[in-house]
């Protein structure tokens, strides 16, 4: 199960003086144990940098984060993350790109081998395992992206749009593969998108972020049945919660 993460009056302003850029907040959020948690905004409402605040990899202006009551005061090593561009290197295999954020971590990649195998199976990459990623396709290379994000087994996984530059029918089917990982293990997910649609058809709850500097205007819970296949995506309670995202980004102007 994953981690309780909290955010109180979180606030983040790049610079000093008349040049300085409010680009968050403040926000406040709570996300429970094993919730998967969509950030939903237009472009420079300040999305990824509130997941890098969480990541422990920006420090907030103002304002505290924990995770299981604990501060977040700099990087921490029980998340995995995953941006837009994958952070494969062209020299390893899939298996390799994997082993790698073990041996990262101090951990040794033999003692989590069963653990590459179902991964690498789950994500329907088994045959392609001892492939380089310029032998792959992008969205095999996101997969294998998965893969080495979640090897270690982490309470937390923050995803930075990680499927933004797929093509539509790529980005559907490892959306399911995504929701198939998440529901077998059930970490807390953090997770970026530009997409009303897949916000809605992965998350527990969508958080909608207002123009910079970006505030959370609603919280909004999913209350749709798993998994979220076509039959669910056709259904009018799917359209209807698209559509009151939509409404507010309306009322913003953005849409």
């Amino acid at each position: 199960m994953g981690a309780r993460l909290s955010l109180r009056a979180v606030a983040k302003t790049f610079g000093t003086g008349p040049s300085a850029v409010h680009a968050v907040g403040p926000a406040d959020l709570t996300v429970p144990a094993g919730g998967f948690v969509s950030l939903v905004g237009p472009s420079g409402c300040g999305k990824s940098t509130l997941m890098l605040m969480i990541a422990g990899l920006e420090p907030p202006s103002a304002g505290e984060i924990t995770v299981n009551d604990e501060p977040v005061t700099g990087p921490r090593t029980d998340i995995g993350i995953m941006f837009q561009d994958n952070t494969l290197v062209p020299w390893r295999t899939v298996r390799g790109n994997i082993e790698l954020n073990l041996e990262l971590r101090g951990l040794d990649p033999r003692a989590y081998a069963d653990r590459i195998d179902d991964l690498i199976r789950k994500t329907h990459l088994t045959g392609f395992e001892h492939r380089r990623p310029y032998e792959l396709s992008g969205g095999m290379q996101q997969r294998a992206a998965f893969c080495q994000a979640l090897v270690h087994e982490p309470q937390t996984a923050l995803l930075d749009e990680p499927l933004g530059k797929l093509d539509a029918m790529t980005r559907e089917l490892i959306r399911g593969d995504l929701q198939a990982l998440w529901l077998t293990s059930r970490p807390t997910v953090v997770f970026v998108t530009h997409s009303i649609e897949e916000a809605v058809q992965l998350s527990t709850t969508v958080c909608v972020i207002t123009p910079r500097p970006g505030r959370i205007e609603r919280v909004i819970d999913i209350d749709l049945p798993w998994p979220r296949d076509r039959a669910v995506k056709r259904s009018r309670a799917f359209g209807d919660q698209v559509a009151e995202i939509q409404e507010i980004f309306h009322a913003y102007g953005v849409l």
